[in-house]
């Protein structure tokens, strides 16, 4: 939620762990990939946003129909420290084509300690949009949050992700196999610590189908919901339920368990 700076304009920051070029790539850039897909005026939902980065450019909506929507022009452009676009938006929510009538909207990028961020935006300029304007500051006020730019930002603290083509795509995906994922839950029955003998020979077990190649995943929950256990075995469901009714915990009615078909790629493993 933003504050008020004075009647016209309203102001939030963020700390983002990145340095200032790799924050306002991701504010600019990857605008679709953090800003909240509720917000926007289309009809349609939102399945696209660009940032076209370049004085006189546009960020632009396009919606799931086809439908496009250029909400805003770019007004400044000075990476990594600067940003300001327009606010083409009347106070009908609709797109206002009076360009007196238009606030704007300035980001900066300060640099903290190294490899961090203090981001900033300002909405102002808000009285330009005219009779009803109040009303257009109360709701940008109570809608501009930096938040979810924080939350997409903090993936990147450890740097960049490794660029994955369609052609990689292609290939890993062409040599998916068929997994089933289990689901185990504890019953009524698993009273601890009355069962213990049971479920360390659950445990027995469950280390000897991963010697045998049976059980790839084996992931126990430590949670109180009730999910006792995740795995991940090979091949379908039909042999993964003649391996599980077999199971010391299953058997005495102390865990229950859910079975779903699965496909997995190379390259996914537990480290």
């Amino acid at each position: 939620m933003a504050e008020l700076v004075d009647d016209t304009t309203v102001c939030t920051s963020v700390e983002v762990g990145v340095p200032p070029d790799r924050a306002f790539h991701l504010f600019t850039a990857e605008i679709g990939s953090w800003w909240d897909a509720d917000k926007h005026i289309l009809r349609a939902p939102l399945a696209e946003m660009v940032f076209e980065p370049f004085v006189g450019g546009h960020i632009i909506d396009r919606g799931t129909d086809g439908s496009e929507c250029r909400w805003s022009r770019v007004l400044a452009y000075e990476p990594p420290s600067r940003v300001v676009f327009s606010w083409d938006i009347d106070v009908r929510w609709e797109i206002e084509t009076d360009l007196d009538r238009c606030s704007e909207v300035e980001i900066t990028f300060e640099p903290l300690t190294e490899g961090s961020t203090r981001v900033e935006l300002t909405h102002r300029h808000l009285d330009r949009h005219g009779p009803g304007w109040e009303g257009m500051r109360d709701a940008v006020a109570g809608g501009w949050s930096l938040e979810g730019f924080a939350r997409f930002a903090a993936g990147e603290e450890f740097g960049p992700l490794p660029t994955v083509t369609d052609e990689m795509m292609r290939a890993r995906l062409g040599q998916a196999k068929e997994y089933t994922l289990v689901l185990l839950y504890a019953t009524d029955k698993c009273v601890r610590p009355d069962v213990d003998p049971i479920i360390w020979e659950h445990g027995r077990r469950n280390m000897a189908l991963v010697d045998a190649g049976e059980l790839h995943v084996v992931l126990p929950v430590g949670d109180d919901s009730g999910l006792a256990g995740i795995g991940v075995f090979g091949g379908g469901a039909d042999r993964v339920r003649a391996i599980l009714d077999g199971d010391p915990g299953v058997r005495a009615g102390v865990f229950r368990y859910e079975l779903h078909p699965a496909r997995g790629f190379p390259g996914a493993a537990l480290h």
